[in-house]
């Protein structure tokens, strides 16, 4: 460090971020907005594109002169994608480089990437609960903190409901085909025990705000069944949160007829999808032009069972373009829904769902759009990526420099 004391610290935050090319998923769009929250904070943002082209001694001379860097600094990036070694040790490590990973995912998804995590790095999760999941599975770093999916600030000019095409978008790959049956046929590995402790954890998650990983464990702890490795837990949760929300939104998309309702998803399910014969089917879709439709839609339809103290980021962009929302059932929203601004819940059972979306449209398009008026000042104060970069930096500056006076 030059310097004595806090004058040491006198400098702007500099702040590496590692970005990937995905144009048919939201990470390239979210680490872009969350950039600009950082800069708009005084932090000195430099950006990295990874992608299937890559540029890897630009790469290395990028993180190179930032772990160089005598000042405050670190590496942002997403789902603890970016493990380096250096000697046998993280790089992170060895170069004492502050590393905050954003991981949109249920840590259960990325097990291998955990045992590669820097002693020095610390983890955003997009659910709340999934603190004490990383703590179960001995996560190393220095802990993690809620960093909730956001979204950028709200569209200065917004469609009318009135003047909006579509009545309902739903957005979401399908990667299962199985039914309830299939699936516990190939996920309980001929043991009885095990098929009902799943038959009755994916009832629980079907039906409730519970996390999926602490139904497993506890309907696994009901009924005797062991789980004796983080690597057995991480299996059975991702199966069984793959089916949960492939057959929550095969279901829903079976029945939701009668509205002018557009598709947008790709996965392995996909192609012999049983939908209403009335819903528009577009397939994959660039990201960029997903939320361009929101602009032009009623209701967005979020399906996404696996986030009960957290929300998908769909729910907060389709709140900056104007859209109403439809979502699952989260604690993390409850406020929202009571207070009428801008989200609903999905019902549990999805042959309600139908009945819901006409609850919303019989208000009437100038009763929605007075509710966008109040939904959308809220978000702009509460949910965007602003908000939670000022919930980030606190928590890093006290982490790694909690003695230093740094420049805004």
């Amino acid at each position: 460090m030059t310097g004595t004391g806090d004058e040491a610290y006198d400098i702007p935050i500099r702040c590496l971020a590692i970005t990937r090319f995905t144009p048919l998923a939201s990470i390239e769009a979210m680490q872009t907005d969350i950039c600009h929250a950082l800069r708009c904070t005084g932090v000195l943002v430099q950006e990295h594109m990874h992608s299937d082209y890559p540029n890897f001694e630009l790469f290395r001379h990028q993180l190179a002169l930032h772990g160089r860097h005598e000042g405050p600094r670190f590496v942002f990036d997403t789902n603890l994608n970016h493990n380096y070694d250096h000697h046998g040790q993280s790089i992170y490590d060895a170069w004492t480089l502050p590393r905050f990973s954003f991981l949109t995912d249920s840590p259960a998804r990325k097990l291998d990437k955990l045992g590669a995590f820097p002693n020095i790095g610390m983890i955003g999760v997009v659910d709340a609960d999934f603190i004490e999941l990383l703590s179960i599975l001995k996560a190393p770093g220095k802990g993690a903190i809620p960093f909730q999916h956001a979204g950028p600030p709200p569209r200065k000019r917004m469609r009318p409901t009135a003047e909006r095409p579509i009545d309902v978008m739903i957005v979401g790959n399908v990667s299962s085909k199985l039914s309830t049956t299939e699936w516990l046929d190939s996920a309980d590995k001929g043991d009885p025990v095990l098929r009902r402790v799943l038959e009755t954890c994916f009832e629980d998650c079907r039906t409730s705000d519970k996390s999926q990983w602490s139904a497993l464990l506890a309907h696994a702890q009901e009924r005797g069944y062991g789980i004796s490795t983080p690597s057995t837990l991480c299996d059975l949760l991702q199966s069984l949160e793959t089916h949960v929300i492939a057959n929550r939104r095969r279901d829903i998309l079976s029945c939701l007829g009668g509205y002018r309702t557009v598709f947008i998803g790709g996965g392995e399910a996909t192609t012999d999808l049983a939908v209403d014969p009335e819903i528009d089917v577009r397939g994959s879709l660039a990201y960029l032009d997903v939320l361009d439709l929101m602009e032009q839609t009623k209701i967005v339809i979020d399906i996404s069972p696996s986030f009960r103290n957290g929300a998908h980021e769909r729910v907060f962009y389709a709140l900056s373009r104007g859209a109403y929302v439809l979502t699952e059932p989260s604690r993390f929203l409850t406020h929202e829904v009571e207070s009428d601004l801008g989200i609903s819940f999905l019902p549990y059972d999805s042959a309600g769902v139908g009945n819901a979306v006409r609850d919303i449209l019989d208000r009437g398009p100038a009763e929605l759009d007075t509710v966008r008026q109040r939904a959308v000042a809220h978000y702009a104060g509460t949910h965007t990526w602003s908000q939670r970069v000022a919930t980030l930096m606190p928590a890093i500056q006290k982490l790694y420099w909690p003695s230093a006076a740094i420049a805004a």
